[in-house]
C-alpha cells in the first residue's frame, strides 16, 4: 500500500493538514488476488475503498489508520452457455472450527492452502451439459412458481458419481483440461478417473496439486460456511433468520428450489445451510476431538477400501430440526448411496 498527499508520496507517520485528502494505492503483488477490503480507523472515505477497489481517497480530520486486505480472486468458468463462479477464499493456519458441546465436532483447528468454492451447489443443467444422459434428480420437474427448473440442484447421485463429474467438468473447461484433472484410478496418477470407474464403484486417488475440479475437504467445506464468522449457521447466529439464508423442512414446501434463491454467507456463497446437502472428500472414522489439527487434504484413510462412508455437510431441504444444519454437523453416508437431499459443490485450488 502507497500514498500520495497533494500529488507528493506520502510516509507513514507523517503529519497531515486537518480536512486534507490523502490518496492510497494498494498494489498486487501475488497473481490471482484481488483487493478484500480497506478499513480504517477515524477517517472518512471519499471515493473508493470498496471490495476489489484498488484506490481509496481518505478525508484526513483525526490520526487514521489505513489497512487493506487481499484474498484470491473470484472466477467465473463457461461450458458452452453455462457460467459459474469460484469465490475465493484465503489460507488460513490453524483456525478454529467446530463448536464446544458437539460430541462429533468439537473445537479443534485446521490449516489450509488458499482455495475457491463455488458460489453455488452443482445445478441440474450443469449436471446434463457436463455428464449427458439422464438427470438423476427426483426433483426434475413442477419448480416452485418464479423458479427455473434447470437452476435447482442436482441431487441423487453417488459420491464416485461426483468424482467423475469433477473430472469430466475439468476437461471441459478451456483453462484446464485434461492434464488438470484432481482424481485419478490408481496410486501412480496415470489414468484420470471417469464416469466408467465411477459406475464400477473404484476408489479414486487425488492428484492435490492439480487445478481442476473437486469436491471439498470437509474442513475446506467447514470454513468456507463460517463465511469469516462464528456463526452457527452459514450467514447466521439466529435461528429466527435462518429461512433468510436456508431452504429446510421449515420453509421449503417438501422440494428443491433454485440456487441463490436465499441471502449468502459472508463469502457470498449460498444455500450452504441448506437446499441439499454436499459431498465431501473425506472417509468417515469417528468423531473428531478437540486435539485434531487437520492440515491441507488430509484424510489418511480416504483410500482404504475397508472404509465406505463418506462425510456430507449443510442440511437439506427434508432437514429438522435447524440444529441439524449448523456448519459444524457432520453426518456421512455409505458412498454409493444417492439421497434427493444429497449434491455436490465444487472447489479449486488457488495458484
Amino acid at each position: 500500500i502507497s500514498a500520495t498527499l497533494d500529488g507528493n508520496n506520502f510516509i507513514t507517520g507523517n503529519d497531515v493538514e486537518h480536512g486534507k485528502t490523502v490518496e492510497f494505492t494498494a498494489t498486487i503483488t501475488a497473481t490471482d488476488y484481488q483487493v478484500e477490503k480497506w478499513t480504517i480507523t477515524r477517517g472518512t472515505f471519499e471515493s473508493g475503498g470498496t471490495e476489489g477497489s484498488l484506490t481509496a481517497s481518505v478525508k484526513i480530520t483525526a490520526a487514521t489508520t489505513v489497512n487493506v486486505t487481499f484474498r484470491p480472486a473470484d472466477k467465473t468458468y463457461k461450458v458452452d452457455d453455462i457460467s459459474f463462479t469460484q469465490k475465493g477464499i484465503n489460507a488460513v493456519t490453524e483456525k478454529t472450527v467446530g463448536y464446544e458441546g458437539n460430541t462429533g465436532n468439537p473445537v479443534h483447528k485446521i490449516s489450509l492452502s488458499a482455495y475457491r468454492m463455488a458460489e453455488t451447489e452443482v445445478t441440474q443443467d450443469m449436471w446434463l451439459k457436463v455428464m449427458g444422459g439422464e438427470n438423476p434428480s427426483r426433483f426434475k420437474s413442477n419448480p416452485a412458481a418464479g423458479e427455473v427448473q434447470g437452476k435447482r440442484p442436482v441431487e441423487k447421485v453417488t459420491w464416485f458419481e461426483s468424482i467423475a463429474f469433477c473430472n469430466e467438468l475439468t476437461k471441459k473447461v478451456a483453462e484446464f483440461g485434461e492434464a488438470e484433472c484432481v482424481y485419478y484410478k490408481e496410486e501412480a496418477l496415470t489414468n484420470v478417473y471417469t464416469k466408467v470407474d465411477a459406475a464400477a464403484k473404484t476408489i479414486p486417488y487425488a492428484k492435490w496439486t492439480a487445478k481442476g475440479f473437486r469436491i471439498p475437504t470437509e474442513s475446506e467445506w467447514e470454513w468456507a460456511a463460517k463465511g469469516g464468522t462464528d456463526f452457527k449457521w452459514a450467514g447466521t447466529d439466529k435461528e429466527d433468520e435462518l429461512v433468510e439464508y436456508a431452504w429446510y423442512k421449515k420453509n421449503c414446501n417438501t422440494m428443491t428450489h433454485q440456487v441463490k434463491m436465499k441471502k449468502p454467507n459472508g463469502y457470498g456463497l449460498y444455500d450452504m445451510s441448506g437446499n441439499v446437502q454436499e459431498w465431501c472428500w473425506d472417509l468417515y472414522t469417528g468423531n473428531l476431538t478437540s486435539a485434531t489439527l487437520s492440515l491441507d487434504y488430509s484424510n489418511a484413510y480416504s483410500t482404504d477400501p475397508t472404509k465406505k462412508s463418506r462425510i456430507r455437510r449443510g442440511g437439506g431441504w427434508v432437514t429438522e430440526p435447524a440444529k441439524n444444519l449448523q456448519n459444524a454437523e457432520r453426518p456421512s453416508s455409505l458412498q454409493d448411496i444417492v439421497y434427493d437431499s444429497l449434491g455436490i459443490r465444487l472447489v479449486t485450488r488457488v495458484n
